[in-house]
């Protein structure tokens, strides 16, 4: 009777590992030379980009999926390389993650229908979109034109170019230098701490859009939203520049803790704009708080 229990007790130990066994992932290395440009075009997959410890990209893919329903393929064509998921059936079970380091300079043509994107540390030149996946970019620098169908978008302590988009996601800029085009169809667009050396929009479809202290010397600041709030917050700095705030004349609202003034009517019929202004110290930095139907707002 007691080896009859051992014997189911081993049993069970083995089934209850078997599914562990199963999920350990095949492992793909490579590195390669030379190269300025890269493509990658993945299906499932999440992708990590790092920084290069020479001049090589090196590419490390961990995944689960049976190789009878998936294969990474690797296409190098002159200086530039092609990585691409292939996914055969209908009922692919697994994970894929993908480790790519690079060196400074390089050029990325993204794009992934569900996977999460992530940058850290490295100069790049990147363009691309996920279907449903995040996308945040950490301590980098470089050029990013970058959007998601529903995923948010972060970017934290980075330089550079910055086109993000979010379709349904929120967006947050935190403590980041450059240009900025950031928007969200229905999502909050964020931005804290950052630095605008030329020019700045921060949009939002019907989601809320905040901007809290922005530096800068000479610059172009845009805030929007259509149906939601749209908040300057100076966050204690000096007043100075020309001030632009402008709401729906019938369903929106302004709110300043500074007076202005101008104040006057723009459009016609039911496309009439109220428009509010003040200047202090000059005409730049400029700033514009636009809402539609909900509250454009400047605080001290």
């Amino acid at each position: 009777m007691k080896g009859f229990r051992y014997l189911i007790t081993a049993v069970l130990l083995v089934a209850m590992a078997l599914p562990l066994m199963a999920q350990r992932p095949e492992v793909i290395e490579k590195t390669y030379e030379k190269l300025d440009e890269l493509r990658i075009d993945l299906v499932l997959g999440d992708c990590r980009i790092i920084k290069s410890g020479d001049n090589k990209v090196k590419i490390r893919l961990e995944y689960t999926y049976d190789d009878d329903n998936f294969e990474a393929r690797f296409r190098e064509r002159s200086s530039k390389l092609i990585v691409q998921e292939k996914f055969y059936g209908r009922n692919a079970e697994g994970t894929a993650r993908w480790t790519i380091a690079l060196p400074a300079g390089m050029e990325v043509d993204y794009k992934a229908a569900t996977g999460d994107l992530f940058i850290d540390g490295v100069h790049i030149e990147i363009k691309g979109q996920t279907g449903t996946g995040e996308i945040e970019i950490l301590s980098s620098e470089g050029e990013f034109d970058l959007s998601s169908g529903t995923g948010d978008v972060e970017i934290r302590d980075s330089k550079g170019e910055f086109d993000v988009h979010s379709g349904t996601g929120d967006v947050l800029i935190e403590g980041t230098e450059g240009n900025f085009d950031a928007h969200s169809g229905t999502g909050d667009v964020e931005a804290e701490n950052v630095i605008i050396e030329f020019e700045a929009n921060f949009h939002s479809g019907t989601g809320d859009a905040e901007v809290q202290a922005p530096k800068g010397s000479e610059f172009d600041l845009t805030l929007g939203s259509g149906t939601g709030s749209a908040v300057l917050d100076l966050a204690g700095q000096p007043v100075k520049g020309y001030f632009e705030l402008i709401c729906n004349e019938k369903r929106g609202r302004i709110r300043s803790d500074v007076p202005f003034d101008r104040e006057e009517e723009v459009g016609c019929r039911d496309q009439v704009d109220l428009v509010k202004s003040f200047s202090r110290g000059g005409k730049s930095p400029s700033y514009t708080v636009r809402t539609g139907t909900g509250k454009a707002v400047l605080k001290k």
